[in-house]
């Protein structure tokens, strides 16, 4: 079992190294939509954490290695009315074979709305449209009872206007989670791959995102609380508009998302989340912001799971998400 696992590590993080070191930075890449929280339940816990407690397929989009059998014909929808005309859903499904692993398949959709189109003097030629998406496959197996090992492909899609481009990425992960000391930890490797067509001529690279996470439920405590180091691929994580590299504790703590959860009987959840790299992109440099702020919470009618979450992007407004999961096979 240890070599197992020493093997699957050992390749992800081979793979990201190359990867990283083709791409130097995230700050320039493109297909920023697949960062985007698939869920209510992980965006009101503060975003894309990768060893999550009981998470399921509907965030496998996150860490593959979040498939497992208790996910297995569950089905689930995700509604986000984003900023300005946009709007996103994604929708993903499970189902395991015996003896052979967990099989899941997703989509993402992103779509901006109609913008209209002018030539360089100012005449109005029409109206067009701008959207992204991608489709998922991914496969998890469990290596013991409590380690899971997971691989995930994408094919990525996007249109504006006469513009487009076609993308294939891979993601892996191993997720561990022992349910007699409430802990769980995880691994994941995001958006490994490259361009098969360009917008221009001139390939971009993929938001590879590498992450650490764990989360453990504290003896007494009514809160198990999440904690995320996001994008250690990429050590720079200035904001636009940023000519400086911030100080080193800044700079950490850009990489951490953070969050806590409360299960108040079977069928009810408060959650609360914070990520602060969001907090220093939206600030409106108040004396008081809850920029990066999250909070939801997660109910249960009859067989159908439901989960709300607000984010805060201070003064640009906020993000509220919809999220339904249920069995259906």
């Amino acid at each position: 079992m240890v070599k197992n696992v020493r093997l699957i590590l050992t390749l992800l993080l081979t793979i990201a190294a190359v990867q990283g070191t083709a791409a130097q930075s995230n700050t320039s890449s493109i297909f920023r939509f697949l960062e985007i929280t698939p869920n209510a339940r992980a965006s009101a816990l503060g975003g894309n954490h990768a060893g999550l407690y009981q998470a399921q397929s509907n965030m496998m989009h996150v860490n593959p290695a979040y498939l497992n059998t208790q996910s297995s014909g569950y089905v689930s929808a995700s509604y986000i009315n984003f900023l300005g005309d946009a709007n996103m859903g994604f929708t993903s499904a499970a189902y395991t074979v015996d003896g052979i692993g967990t099989f899941g398949a997703g989509i993402r959709y992103v779509g901006y709305g109609e913008f209209n189109e002018f030539d360089e003097n100012g005449t109005q030629l029409g109206s067009f449209s701008a959207n992204d998406m991608a489709l998922t496959g991914a496969y998890s197996r469990a290596i013991t009872p409590k380690l899971t090992a997971g691989a995930g492909v994408d094919l990525i899609y996007s249109s504006y206007a006469s513009f487009n481009s076609s993308a294939f990425g891979i993601s892996g992960g191993v997720f561990y989670q022992d349910t007699t000391s409430h802990f769980s930890a995880g691994i994941s490797v995001r958006n490994l791959g490259s361009q098969i067509s360009t917008y221009d001529g001139r390939y971009e690279p993929l938001p590879l995102d590498i992450s650490v996470g764990i989360t453990k439920k504290p003896e007494a405590f009514p809160f198990q609380l999440s904690l995320t180091l996001k994008r250690l691929n990429d050590w720079d994580m200035r904001v636009f508009g940023e000519t400086d590299q911030p100080d080193l504790f800044n700079n950490v703590m850009r990489h951490v998302l953070f969050g806590g959860e409360a299960n108040l009987g079977q069928n009810l959840h408060l959650r609360l989340g914070y990520d602060h790299y969001l907090h220093e992109q939206t600030d409106s440099g108040g004396n008081f912001s809850l920029a990066g702020v999250s909070f939801g919470i997660g109910f249960t009618v009859k067989s159908i799971d439901i989960d709300l979450s607000r984010n805060s992007y201070s003064k640009l407004g906020g993000i509220t998400r919809l999220s339904i999961k249920t069995k259906l096979f």
